[in-house]
């Protein structure tokens, strides 16, 4: 009788005690509150700009943590945060931005300036008049959003700048400069744009095609003519790590090369590095002189321009690759 009247009276007050006890126990581990304070926005540069471009914001209180960090230009939120001190902010333009108010919040306190940031369409180059000229030649590039500032336009073929004549908003001409063979660039107030390859008092030089013999797994899509048939995606794959490649002009000619464009087989550029392009006159190859030699791995799928110095012509000229399997998507030669 007493052990029941004890348990009666025992039980209720434990649970009144842990009842008193255990919440602020659970609060103390569990939770921990954070006031942080909210963003000071005090300026941002440039005022105006294009997508993709970077914007320094100045302020306060932004912290280091990127992931926190939500800029908004007008009501469209920025895809990338670059960077973000106690003090600055570094943010991309989105792709799809507007015109409008600079906002920053972060965990979510917000702050802005009155000042807009100005949203300029990017500018898109279409097309090349021509892709063979001679030095002097008149050239027009077409595209959209080119303004009209002189200025702010520079083309250039390889490293070599042009003359601009003359800037619309769909149209720019420029005077072929005496140069070697190059892509040209058209820079539009900093936006860098690769347009065609032009050839500058030269040619694509084709001859009687010539190389090493067979393949890897003799698979016939993977053998030399696999590095000039425009294909990016096909490719040499050598029987052996050394290879080559090239043109025979023929018998009683010579080229003079000035330039060359390749491209690596995908995912192997590696392989590229300490290739060089040679150029010989006796049909054994054995007077070779090395003209060029590949120093650094080429980006994949694109072409790399190389500018060949040399005053001599040559009945052969190739790609040599000393490793790798002469692992090429496409090998291109250019001059006289």
């Amino acid at each position: 009788m007493t052990s029941n009247i004890f348990k009666n009276l025992f039980l209720p007050g434990m649970i009144l005690v842990a009842g008193i006890f255990l919440p602020a126990c659970e609060k103390d581990a569990q939770f921990r509150e954070f006031n942080y304070p909210a963003p000071v926005v005090t300026d941002f540069s440039p005022k105006q700009g294009y997508a993709l471009s970077n914007v320094t914001i100045d302020g306060q209180d932004f912290g280091e943590v990127v992931g926190a960090v939500k800029v908004y230009f007008g009501n469209v939120r920025a895809d990338t945060v670059r960077s973000v001190t106690g003090n600055k902010i570094v943010v991309q333009v989105p792709p799809k931005g507007i015109t409008g108010v600079v906002t920053v919040e972060i965990f979510g306190k917000r702050d802005s300036i009155p000042q807009v940031f100005t949203f300029k369409a990017s500018a898109l180059l279409i097309s090349m008049s021509k892709d063979k000229a001679q030095a002097g030649d008149e050239i027009t590039l077409t595209g959209n959003n080119f303004g009209t500032d002189k200025s702010l336009v520079h083309v250039f073929v390889g490293a070599k700048e042009a003359e601009v004549l003359s800037v619309a908003s769909e149209q720019v001409k420029f005077k072929v400069p005496d140069a070697l063979p190059g892509s040209v660039t058209l820079v539009v107030d900093g936006q860098r744009l690769i347009g065609q390859y032009l050839l500058i008092n030269a040619e694509k030089l084709t001859g009687i095609l010539f190389g090493h013999s067979g393949s890897w797994s003799n698979n016939p899509a993977t053998m030399i003519p696999a590095a000039v048939d425009g294909n990016l995606n096909t490719y040499i794959d050598g029987p052996t790590a050394t290879g080559y490649v090239g043109y025979d002009m023929g018998e009683g000619k010579a080229a003079l090369l000035k330039s060359v464009r390749y491209v690596p087989r995908s995912g192997n550029a590696a392989r590229m590095v300490g290739g060089q392009i040679r150029a010989a006159n006796d049909p054994s190859l054995s007077d070779y002189v090395v003209l060029y030699t590949i120093a650094a791995a080429p980006p994949n799928g694109v072409y790399t321009d190389a500018q060949i110095s040399t005053v001599n012509s040559y009945r052969y000229i190739y790609y040599y690759s000393p490793a790798g399997n002469c692992n090429i998507a496409e090998i291109e030669f250019y001059g006289k």
